[in-house]
Parts: C-alpha cells; sequence; structure tokens
C-alpha cells in the first residue's frame, strides 16, 4: 500500500491559513449516479479513481455536497491525495434530479441510493455522515448488514440515535398558516448549519443556497420531504448490532443547539464507539472545524492501514 494516504502522515494543512469557498474542489472529477429507480444524483470524486482507501460522505438534511467542501480539501493537503473522497447531492438537493411532482422520498429509497453511491467506492471505505444523517447510515447497516461489516470504518459528526426535534404532526397540511410556521421551523433549523468560521470571514449561508437551481417552492418541498424521512427514523437493536462490529468514532460539538451533544455521546454508546466533543464547536462542526474534523477520518485510515498490515486485504 502507497504510504502517502497514511493517517500519520505529517503533511502540513494550509486549511487553517485561508479562506474556504463552498464549491466542489477544483481538481474533484464531477460524476452523475443513476439511482436504482432512474432519478439521477450528482456526484463529485476528489483523489485517484482507483484508490487504496475512500471516504464517502452523506449530507444531511437542508444541505447538500457542498457542505464537505472544507474538509475534503483539508483531508486532500493532510494525504497528499493519496485517497479518494466522494461526496454525492442526495435526491432533491443540489444538482440531483428531483422525484416527480408529489411523489415522496422515503427511507429506503434514500438507503438504496447511498448503497449505490458506495459500489462507485474503492479500496477500504470510510463512510461519514452529519447530523441525521447519521440515521440514515444506520438504516442501510440494517438493510445491508454484510456489506456495512465490510466497511473499513464510520464517522459521525453531531450524529444522533433518534430524530433530534418533534416537527408538527400537520406539517404537511395545505393550509397557509401552517405552511407559513413550517417555513419558520425550517428556517430555524438552518440557523446552526452554516456557522461560518470567524477566521475566514465568510458569511452566513441560506438553506435555499444549497439546493441547486430548484423553485422556492420545489426547494420547500425537498425540505418537507426530509423532515417527513426522518422525523420517524430511529437506531435500532439490529444497526447497533452491525455498527459495533465497525470501528466508528462520533465527534460532536459541545455548544451543538439542534442535536444535543447527550444525543450525540447515546449514539456512540450504543454503537460501541469512540466519542469526543469539541468544546468550542456547534452544529456546523464539519464545515466551521475542517482540522479538527479530519482527525477521525484519519484515525478510521489508520485502523484501516494497520489492518491491512497485519492481514492483508484489497488495499
Amino acid at each position: 500500500m502507497p504510504g502517502s494516504w497514511r493517517a500519520d502522515t505529517r503533511i502540513p494543512s494550509t486549511a487553517h491559513t485561508r479562506e474556504h469557498n463552498v464549491a466542489h474542489h477544483r481538481d474533484a472529477d464531477p460524476f452523475t449516479i443513476a439511482a436504482p429507480d432512474g432519478l439521477r444524483l450528482s456526484a463529485a470524486r476528489l483523489g485517484p479513481a482507483h484508490p487504496p482507501a475512500s471516504v464517502v460522505y452523506v449530507h444531511a438534511m437542508l444541505t447538500d455536497s457542498t457542505y464537505w467542501t472544507p474538509l475534503t480539501e483539508c483531508l486532500h493537503q493532510r494525504l497528499d491525495g493519496g485517497i479518494a473522497q466522494i461526496v454525492y447531492d442526495q435526491r432533491a438537493h443540489g444538482t440531483s434530479e428531483h422525484a416527480a411532482l408529489g411523489a415522496r422520498a422515503i427511507l429506503s429509497t434514500l438507503v438504496d441510493d447511498l448503497d449505490t453511491v458506495l459500489a462507485h467506492a474503492h479500496g477500504a471505505v470510510v463512510l461519514v455522515a452529519h447530523s441525521v444523517a447519521s440515521l440514515l447510515v444506520q438504516a442501510w447497516a440494517e438493510q445491508y448488514p454484510r456489506r456495512a461489516r465490510a466497511l473499513a470504518g464510520t464517522v459521525f459528526f453531531n450524529g444522533c440515535p433518534e430524530f433530534p426535534w418533534r416537527p408538527n404532526p400537520d406539517v404537511h397540511a395545505e393550509d397557509r398558516r401552517s405552511r407559513r410556521a413550517t417555513h419558520q421551523l425550517l428556517e430555524e433549523l438552518t440557523t446552526y448549519l452554516f456557522e461560518p468560521p470567524l477566521r475566514f470571514r465568510t458569511q452566513r449561508r441560506s438553506p435555499f443556497d444549497t439546493v441547486g437551481g430548484a423553485t422556492r417552492l420545489e426547494n420547500l418541498e425537498a425540505m418537507l420531504a426530509d423532515l417527513a424521512v426522518y422525523s420517524g427514523a430511529a437506531l435500532t437493536a439490529e444497526a447497533a448490532s452491525v455498527l459495533r462490529a465497525v470501528p466508528s468514532w462520533v465527534l460532536t460539538g459541545r455548544l451543538d443547539p439542534v442535536v444535543a451533544p447527550s444525543r450525540s455521546q447515546h449514539l456512540a454508546e450504543r454503537i460501541w464507539s469512540d466519542y469526543d466533543s469539541i468544546p468550542d464547536a456547534g452544529h456546523s462542526l464539519p464545515y466551521a472545524e475542517p482540522g479538527k474534523a479530519c482527525e477521525p477520518i484519519l484515525a478510521a485510515l489508520e485502523v484501516a492501514y494497520r489492518t491491512q498490515q497485519q492481514h492483508g486485504g484489497p488495499l
């Protein structure tokens, strides 16, 4: 295995000394993935096409794949481009296609999308998720336990074992008052998603800046669909059993007002994961603190490297 991707490689990072733009890395290779139902998902790969290891990122609701840009750039520099990193826009987010008008996604649909994306990852695979996307990974592990156990590692930023909010049961009601209240709820939920690093002097982003060229109504419908998909999700005993077989890390911010740190700690306890919290970080930990967010991913890659060195394998 090439030593350039090892997690203990001491390559200086410039992530703390320059401003991040929220866009795919200039060296990333964009590609399209056909979901099982034919819908086209936008994706991008940073790094070699056939690497010794791959990191796959799953964004949360109300965001898209560009949320990972500060982190993927930081890791790309730390490892001198020795591994691949894959990001993708979930359906109805970013530049991925929207389903037919009136069609609502269900969690199993997103699970199948994720499984299709993972088929494009090579080498040792580390799966990374933020916020409620941890629930999607948990559902995938339950539905595809054999493939989940083959992961080199999982990393959950601000993860949770159940949906952290309780939306109004009438969230899909058609009356104007309900829709206005729902819009206000969504604005509140996104307040902490794009906390810009103060050192970079970047502007706070609007939730509607992150969902491609769709109309405002389409974007709102996509957000409502996210609430419907994730609000009933929770970590099951079956999924926890599968994830316990995979090296895992849970990292959160002690100032997270969206997913309370106690929820992230509970997730870590249930899946027997390493757990840590960053004192001054909030819900936007992987976006605002990419240098710190790199560490559990580097740890996962180091475990994968040492395992391969001891036992051999596809790397």
